[in-house]
């Protein structure tokens, strides 16, 4: 992609709030609010912006537990990702799921009303043959 340091600018912009309207981000970057805008939509046209979505508050969805959750693989079948995308990817608990270097595979984001839930969630879903154990941090504060 052909991104100039305004497009950064706005990313930036964007990733803190996708709410901004085209004056503030002219405000921000030092352009012109439909200069910002027409860029905004490029972003969006080439995939710069893949989504959007809304952060929900605590108050509406009530407390919930937040796991980082890595797993190494059992090595073998190359389908194995694109596997792990479409189980991973239908169940509500799954925010995000990343394919990482290093001493795990993948690494999952869940969301769960509670640890017992999560202690359910692992017992159904990390017992796969393909998985070759699985470790979990708790989120104790959201900082950013």
């Amino acid at each position: 992609m052909d991104l100039d340091s305004f497009d950064h600018q706005i990313l930036d912009l964007m990733q803190q709030d996708a709410r901004r309207t085209g004056t503030e981000l002219a405000e921000a970057v030092g352009l012109s609010a439909a200069a910002c805008l027409r860029r905004l939509q490029r972003l969006r046209r080439i995939g710069a912006i893949e989504r959007e979505v809304a952060v929900l508050s605590d108050a509406v969805t009530g407390q919930r537990v937040t796991l980082i959750v890595t797993l190494p693989l059992n090595r073998g079948r190359p389908d194995m990702r694109a596997r792990f995308r479409e189980y991973f990817g239908k169940l509500p608990e799954v925010k995000h799921l990343y394919h990482v270097t290093g001493g795990a595979d993948l690494v999952l984001i869940l969301e769960c009303r509670a640890m017992e839930d999560y202690a359910d969630f692992a017992e159904r879903h990390f017992r796969l043959e393909e998985i070759a154990g699985y470790e979990t941090n708790v989120v104790l504060q959201t900082l950013i």
